[in-house]
């Protein structure tokens, strides 16, 4: 293939973005068609959620370790077919054996991707000079909205098995785009590369603190949105998918000018701005009965969360810069508490109090990680 038709680097590595985000709206779209087709309900499927975070903190914490042996490249060539089996093998489960399984491989492999996708990306911003990071985030969110409504449709039209099938194509496309057009970088090497010495970790634990209760919230907001629809609105299943689609499209759309929003506006009162969209969001959705209301609030939710993680990655990458992957290693390790403990409360409560109720206090959390981060702020450490 000639050099003028070769994927570049920026191309390659968005085409990632937007499959990782495949992935995720494939989960959401079709989770309703997934606990039906393995005989599951909500308590069941938290529990499970709840393992798949484990292995995805796991292998995220692992990351820095990781960096220093094998390249963004080799990771990620490795990662994206087991990915993209195991994927469809949650998908397609048939009873809760299975089920749980396929959903910590599955686990597993998000973790890496998501470190090493996002090492990469910080690298190839870095190289370039100038803001892009947000818009390769706006690829996962449009991922996301594409797929989420695309999964509900077909998984209750087709069955999750076609989901499956559009899945796997959009990785075995982002493992080509890997192969012809990533090169690998020099590993993670010497004293300065490790997180231990640095004179204060203080900046990378309130962030990584604040980003496990962000997660959690995104978490919450994507995967449970379907279910919490097919609740209030049951004749309309085909479409339960509309709240993770409207989260993710209103995402992307916050995204994709998210990096000049950054340069001219500052990255804390885009933060600030953002938590308080997001709160109102999660209050309305504990509050509403109504589908339209519900549709409108995840929307409202996707925009106020849409700048969050992608900014605490690139600012915890900043203070790191001799192992990115390191320094994002160590932020996932410290959201491991609210991310892992999330989906297992949230499945409980669902279970016991109703979904709406459950999403009501996904606001308490968010107001904790605003503490976080204007403590982050009068600290000195934002840029």
């Amino acid at each position: 293939m000639s050099a003028r038709a070769s994927p570049s680097p920026r191309m390659a590595i968005t085409t990632v973005f937007v499959t990782f985000g495949v992935a995720i709206g494939a989960l959401a779209g079709s989770m309703p068609s997934v606990m039906r087709n393995a005989g599951i309900g909500a308590e069941t499927f938290g529990l499970g959620l709840t393992l798949s975070t484990v292995l995805t903190v796991g292998a995220m914490a692992a990351g820095g370790q990781i960096a220093r042996a094998a390249s963004n490249r080799a990771v990620l060539l490795a990662v994206l077919p087991a990915f993209a089996v195991s994927l469809g093998a949650y998908l397609t489960a048939a009873s809760p054996t299975w089920f749980f399984v396929t959903i910590p491989v599955m686990g597993l492999c998000f973790g890496l991707t998501d470190l090493f996708m996002n090492a990469e990306a910080v690298a190839l911003e870095h190289d370039l000079k100038r803001p892009i990071f947000m818009t390769f985030h706006g690829g996962v969110s449009a991922g996301v909205g594409v797929m989420a409504v695309a999964a509900s449709w077909l998984s209750t039209q087709w069955g999750t098995w076609a989901v499956a099938a559009v899945a796997a194509a959009m990785f075995a496309l982002s493992w080509v785009m890997v192969q012809r057009a990533i090169a690998p970088r020099a590993l993670a090497t010497g004293k300065a590369a490790r997180i231990g010495t640095l004179p204060n970790k203080t900046p990378l634990m309130l962030l990584g603190i604040a980003a496990g209760l962000i997660i959690a919230a995104e978490t919450a907001a994507l995967l449970w949105s379907a279910k919490l629809l097919d609740e209030i609105a049951p004749s309309l299943a085909a479409i339960a998918g509309l709240g993770a689609a409207f989260f993710g499209l209103c995402n992307a759309a916050v995204r994709f000018p998210g990096d000049r929003m950054r340069s001219l506006l500052g990255e804390m009162p885009l933060m600030f701005a953002s938590l308080s969209v997001s709160i109102g969001g999660f209050v309305a959705l504990g509050l509403s009965t109504s589908f339209i209301v519900s549709v409108a609030a995840f929307a409202s939710v996707g925009f106020g969360l849409a700048l969050l993680i992608p900014t605490i990655f690139a600012m915890s990458a900043r203070l790191v810069p001799e192992n990115r992957a390191g320094a994002l290693s160590f932020v996932s390790l410290l959201t491991a508490l609210p991310r892992i403990l999330a989906p297992l409360v949230f499945g409980m409560v669902a279970a016991r109090l109703g979904i709406a109720f459950a999403f009501g206090l996904v606001a308490v959390g968010l107001l904790a990680s605003l503490a976080l981060i204007v403590s982050f702020k009068r600290r000195g450490h934002a840029a």
